[in-house]
């Protein structure tokens, strides 16, 4: 619905991390209120085939890529990718962390349902991750 770093609005797209910490980093840096932070939230573990993932290629990463880099850039790459329609996952690297990859879904792609999902498991935050910089 309000798109991403990697993906336009509108573009329907998962986006998902490498481990649940870079997860947790990820939700901390963009949840701007006490609302987002406090809501109750699950993980899920994902299977997939190689086969099903694009790993976006080091050449393509832009230059000095960071949280600074204009969104207008990565959401070039990560439409481009979704337009291909080549694979249901993308790797890309984690502005947070850039040595990490996330994941984007593709939910339209015919072969989504290859994706295994494990049964969710709730998780609660320690509150003192929000106390970070203050």
């Amino acid at each position: 619905m309000v798109g991403g770093r990697w993906t336009s609005p509108g573009r329907p797209a998962i986006y998902c991390a490498e481990h649940l910490s870079l997860a947790i980093l990820e939700i901390l840096v963009h949840a701007p209120d006490a609302a987002q932070r406090s809501a109750s939230r699950v993980r899920f573990r994902l299977r997939l085939d190689d086969g099903l993932v694009d790993r976006l290629a080091d050449r393509r990463v832009p230059v000095d890529f960071s949280p600074r880099t204009p969104y207008a850039v990565t959401r070039a790459i990560g439409d481009e990718w979704l337009q291909r329609a080549d694979t249901p996952a993308f790797s890309v690297p984690s502005a947070i962390v850039p040595t990490e990859r996330n994941y984007i879904l593709n939910p339209l792609h015919p072969r989504f349902r290859s994706v295994e999902w494990d049964p969710y498991e709730s998780i609660a935050l320690d509150d003192r991750l929000w106390m970070v910089g203050m």
